[in-house]
């Protein structure tokens, strides 16, 4: 008696969550995967009782159902009368969607909804919302029912074999008479993000701004070599003898200081779409004065020392697309890119033509007038919102200097057209938030220009079977401090 009492205690006690659940073969989840996550998905959630596949095939086979056709609204409602259930849990799913459909043990709709899929799976998120929708449909599927009668399966066994291969149906009763004919009203215990899953998309990444600029501080340092007779300055320090000619050199001992403004434009950010969203408008100009005490050294020896003040100029303009992707950490996660942009850039060096000095200035603008084509690659990878590591190469198209400054060294009316030139820069660095819609960025800039002098120029003089014009180089390193802003 005792035994008797401790065992109905416990019955009592029993979990409120009796409702019964099978999830059925989904169309279009060759692998099952799917499948598999939903019941897992109900297993972690612990909120009702999984019944297992296999035992609705058996009782599906009794009815004589195979395959898909125990899978339909129909082949539901044939196998609900010998294999209790309170809700099948079927649908299709295709490369984007899973049209999820809850059926009750009559083969009628229970609910029914879209949801966005990727890889054939949901998102974890997803998959626990759509494990208590299905508990609040077993509960709606367990009002329609009316109990078994005898000679029914209950809790996936089934009777005895003396009622022929329909159990219930042949004893002449029929299971479903105790159904509700309407359903109940709607459930409040529904997953309200469910239902508006279909409506709205919930913002897990950052958003692509719609400018972004920047107001920096620069230090630079420059140098410069110019050498008759060779292809490269390295080659006239190792030739013995050296060629004939000037030689000239600015390597100064310390940098000199400017600012640096820029902006990124994204106009067709708020479309969404990821291939779209990326096109954007690149604009910097950057500006930098040099006070630097010169000594010339001729055949007759050193001369006096001249200071000369210098005015480093530089400009981009430049169309590019990026490709967004969410990663590192925080909420929402940062975006980082990929991209290649191409456009113009302008890079002047001017020395005060007063000075006296015969130090040339350096002005960039070829073919254009204004500028030489340029064309580079971008990245930036966020850890977290208020660190990310930024780079990018460029590559320059034939920034040759201008006509002034060619003639002292070639000809301009050689073919080539007195000189050519290479050039490529490098960029990298970090940037990152502070507050709001403000950040920073640090970063260190590389540009490095080669040129090749040909034909005979009003300084080199020589133009022979053994020498004939020279070689220039160009170099320009800085450091780039400041805030970002964001909007």
């Amino acid at each position: 008696m005792r035994v008797l009492l401790v065992l109905l205690a416990l019955g009592l006690a029993a979990p409120a969550w009796a409702q019964k659940i099978v999830v059925l073969e989904i169309d279009g989840d060759g692998s099952g995967k799917l499948r598999t996550q939903i019941e897992d998905a109900l297993t972690n959630a612990n909120v009702v009782t999984l019944l297992p596949l296999a035992q609705y095939k058996k009782a599906a086979s009794k009815q004589k159902l195979k395959g898909p056709a125990a899978m339909t609204p129909a082949g539901v409602a044939r196998v609900g009368k010998v294999f209790r259930f309170d809700a099948a849990v079927g649908g299709e799913v295709d490369a984007t969607h899973y049209n999820v459909v809850i059926y009750d043990r009559a083969g009628q709709e229970l609910w029914t909804k879209k949801l966005a899929v990727k890889k054939g799976l949901l998102s974890e998120d997803f998959a626990n919302k759509l494990a208590r929708a299905i508990a609040a449909a077993g509960e709606q599927g367990a009002a329609r029912a009316a109990p078994p009668p005898e000679g029914g399966e209950v809790g996936g066994e089934t009777g005895g074999e003396a009622g022929g291969e329909s159990g219930g149906e042949q004893a002449g009763v029929d299971l479903t008479a105790g159904a509700i004919s309407q359903p109940p009203p709607e459930d409040p215990n529904r997953d309200a993000d469910l239902d508006t899953e279909g409506k709205k998309k919930k913002r897990t990444t950052a958003e692509v701004p719609l400018v972004r600029g920047w107001i920096a501080g620069t230090t630079t340092w420059r140098s410069q070599c110019l050498r008759p007779g060779v292809t490269t300055c390295k080659e006239y320090e190792q030739a013995m003898p050296r060629p004939d000619g000037i030689t000239i050199d600015f390597s100064p001992n310390v940098p000199y200081l400017g600012f640096d403004v820029g902006v990124e434009v994204y106009p067709l950010a708020r479309l969404g779409n990821d291939w779209i969203r990326g096109f954007v408008f690149l604009g910097e100009f950057h500006f930098g004065q040099s006070l630097t005490r010169i000594v010339e050294e001729t055949p007759q020896g050193m001369g006096m020392p001249v200071t000369v003040t210098s005015n480093d100029l530089g400009w981009w303009l430049q169309l590019g697309w990026r490709y967004f992707f969410g990663v590192g950490y925080g909420k929402p996660t940062p975006l980082g890119y990929v991209g290649v942009r191409g456009g113009l850039q302008g890079q002047t060096f001017n020395i005060d033509p007063t000075a006296g000095t015969a130090l040339p200035s350096s002005q960039r603008t070829y073919p254009t007038g204004i500028g030489f084509p340029v064309f580079g690659l971008d990245a930036s990878v966020p850890i977290a919102p208020f660190f990310r590591v930024d780079a990018g190469v460029s590559l320059f198209l034939n920034p040759r200097p201008a006509a002034e400054q060619i003639i002292g060294y070639g000809n301009l009316n050689d073919p080539t057209g007195g000189a050519t030139s290479t050039g490529w820069g490098l960029n990298g660095g970090f940037s990152g938030d502070i507050w709001g819609p403000l950040g920073w960025i640090l970063q260190v800039r590389y540009m490095a220009f080669a040129d090749r002098y040909y034909g005979q120029g009003q300084k080199w003089t020589t133009c022979n079977d053994v020498q004939c014009g020279g070689a220039g180089e160009e170099t320009f390193v800085s450091i780039i401090w400041g805030v970002t802003g964001r909007f």
